[in-house]
């Protein structure tokens, strides 16, 4: 059956579909009007021919993830028409050709990024002599431009940062490891922007002044930016406030800086919108800022100064969290511009590197910090909570019963901090829990067995000297040696009937119990009788206490 009268074929997102080499070629090749071929995640895995017979009037070419390696052929460049070109997430390598000469003037998406390309200029596009991507020139040459994705390349991408106030409909660029030194000064025409990511570059100093006046307005003009990624560069300064008046933005990402001082409280406006923030492995100080009701999925503020308590009322506000999500049998992830989610957390002691992130995949991660606080019982309440890591830090108290409910949670960390008091046996619930670092507190008594505890190992648990348990190879001291009395008289305290253990019965049983008490132990002089008494009295009350306590937790 000839198709040659076909002018849109869109077979993109079909990840089972394999067309092989030579099926692929027949067809494009007998595609004669062709205008649109969408072919992104379809596997194909092959290389591109040196020549190919594709159709003049093509508009629109998608071959995004599709397995194609090798070198990008020049045919692909020389369509006068081509105003959409996805070529990402392949195989290419090498130069652009620089021997083509074309005018791409209809060309508004291009994205290159996640090859391995590098080297210079076409000289077809561009009349620069240098060997680097200048961004002036290149926005000025390809004027309807809108999208811009050369990311994860070989590209080295440079700015003249004249006053260069071109494509103001500009709404998605991505520049990430492109080696960029400065903010680009073209950046202030874009007041349509929804997407930017100069993340992973050489961009040092400050965010200049001027980005608080895009498009030339006294006033922060980026409005309707949905996600900003500037980590992994070397930025100084304070919070940049501007954020706060972009009350649609979805993904903040700044970690890995030098972002120093105070978080301002104006951030609270634009956490209404937020579904991931990433403000980790910088400087900020002080205490956390208010955040709105809002879907927080992701939330990193690790390696800073925070300092202070862990407000109960944040996490609160974490309603998404509080819901358990509706397993689907067909995974799905969170979608950013058609592409899956990635991003790098340090979780389980090291960086790891997340691929794409589930929909239901909720972190917080808390850790390198300078809080000093008990752990709020409502983090309980969180219970779709797949990440929590509150490490080196100064919290106190016990472990919360609470935590217990975490009933998705894989990774739970604790340590280095100075918690004190067993083990809940509700933890030793937890089916799902991967990974478990309890070390380095003042933590006593058994470890909770059987169910998941049994598959941790000692490091789980190291530096807590008064831990016991296989886990430990220390065994329990099932009835511990009572404390022998002193019986010669030096301190005339058993003499005078005065003991500590009149004392503590006193304390723990009650007043009037404990001088009852007290008086037949002075009286029938069977101090180690009463002591067992004392002892199994002291240890229902203090049940009876924790009981009441968590039953008080689980409400």
């Amino acid at each position: 059956m000839l198709l040659h009268k076909l002018v849109s074929l869109d077979l993109s997102y079909n990840s089972d579909l394999k067309l092989e080499p030579h099926v692929f070629i027949y067809m494009i090749q007998n595609f004669t009007n062709l205008e649109e071929l969408s072919l992104g995640w379809v596997n194909i895995s092959s290389v591109l021919p040196r020549s190919l017979n594709i159709s003049s009037s093509l508009k629109l070419l998608n071959l995004q993830y599709t397995g194609l390696q090798g070198k990008l052929p020049h045919y692909i460049f020389e369509f006068q028409y081509l105003e959409t070109l996805f070529l990402s997430l392949n195989q290419f390598i090498g130069n652009i050709p620089s021997e083509i000469m074309v005018n791409l003037t209809h060309l508004t998406t291009l994205d290159l990024s996640n090859n391995k390309l590098n080297g210079t200029l076409p000289s077809w596009l561009f009349t620069s002599p240098s060997g680097d991507w200048e961004l002036d020139t290149l926005l000025t040459s390809l004027t309807n431009l809108e999208y811009l994705d050369l990311s994860y390349n070989g590209f080295s991408v440079t700015t003249k940062n004249g006053n260069h106030y071109v494509n103001p409909d500009f709404w998605f660029l991505k520049l990430a490891c492109c080696k960029l030194k400065v903010f680009p000064k073209s950046l202030r025409a874009m007041q349509k922007l929804k997407e930017l990511d100069l993340s992973s570059n050489e961009i040092h100093g400050h965010i200049p002044l001027w980005a608080g006046e895009i498009g030339g307005l006294p006033q922060f003009q980026w409005y309707e930016l949905l996600e900003l990624y500037l980590h992994s560069n070397q930025i100084e300064g304070p919070f940049p406030s501007s954020v706060c008046n972009m009350s649609n933005l979805e993904f903040l990402d700044l970690h890995n800086n030098s972002f120093g001082g105070v978080i301002p409280q104006c951030f609270e406006k634009a956490t209404s919108s937020l579904q991931l923030v990433d403000l980790g492995t910088n400087r900020f100080q002080g205490a956390i800022p208010n955040v709105s009701e809002n879907s927080l999925q992701v939330i990193d503020l690790s390696h800073n100064g925070f300092v202070g308590q862990l407000p109960a009322k944040y996490f609160q506000k974490f309603d998404d969290m509080k819901n358990l999500m509706i397993k689907s049998t067909i995974p799905q992830y969170l979608h950013m511009a058609g592409e899956p989610y990635s991003f790098i957390l340090t979780m389980k002691g090291v960086e790891q590197d997340f691929p794409q992130l589930f929909v239901a995949y909720t972190i917080i991660n808390l850790s390198n910090n300078k809080f000093q606080s008990e752990i709020p019982f409502i983090i309980g309440s969180l219970i779709s909570l797949k990440v929590l890591d509150l490490s080196h830090n100064k919290l106190t108290g016990p472990i919360p019963h609470a935590l217990g409910k975490l009933s998705e949670i894989e990774s739970l960390d604790l340590s280095w901090n100075q918690l004190t008091s067993e083990i809940p046996q509700s933890l030793a619930d937890l089916t799902f829990l991967g990974f478990l670092n309890l070390s380095q507190n003042h933590l006593t008594g058994r470890i909770p067995q059987g169910k998941q505890f049994n598959t941790f190992e000692g490091n789980s648990f190291a530096g807590n000297p008064n831990l016991c348990g296989p886990q430990l190879r220390k065994k329990c001291n099932e009835h511990p040696q009572e404390p022998q009395l002193e019986s010669d008289g030096a301190g005339g305290d058993e003499e005078s009937g005065f003991t500590w253990e009149v004392v503590a019965l006193g304390y723990g049983c009650g007043t009037l119990l404990g001088l009852v008490m007290g008086y037949l132990m002075l009286s029938t002089r069977k101090v180690k009788w009463f002591n067992a008494i004392a002892d199994a009295g002291e240890y229902m009350i203090i049940t009876r206490r924790k009981t009441r306590r968590y039953a008080y937790i689980g409400q």
